[in-house]
């Protein structure tokens, strides 16, 4: 279960830092919504297949990898919200 937390974390670094990285390259696009939506079936195929292939069919480990997900997510969130100077009082 722990690899398949490790996993989970590294498919969920990829899937929001390819969202992230796609977010700010959108301004220097000729087709923004073409290149979004590219972007978000290539980083869900990457996301579903990793955990599909990391569980085994096991549901604890199928647990672990979207645990390790969710934790990337609140992280990189966290993160960018620092960097950009956001708060809960700057809402």
């Amino acid at each position: 279960m722990l690899i398949a937390f490790i996993v989970g974390g590294l498919l969920g670094f990829i899937f929001f830092g390819g969202l992230y990285l796609s977010v700010t390259m959108l301004n220097k696009l000729k087709y923004p919504a073409l290149f979004m939506s590219a972007s978000l079936i290539i980083r869900m195929v990457i996301l579903l297949a990793g955990i599909y292939f990391i569980s085994s069919g096991n549901g604890y480990n199928m647990i672990a990898a979207l645990s390790g997900v969710v934790i990337v997510r609140v992280a990189m969130t966290n993160s960018i919200k620092k960097s950009i100077g956001l708060s809960k009082d700057n809402k």
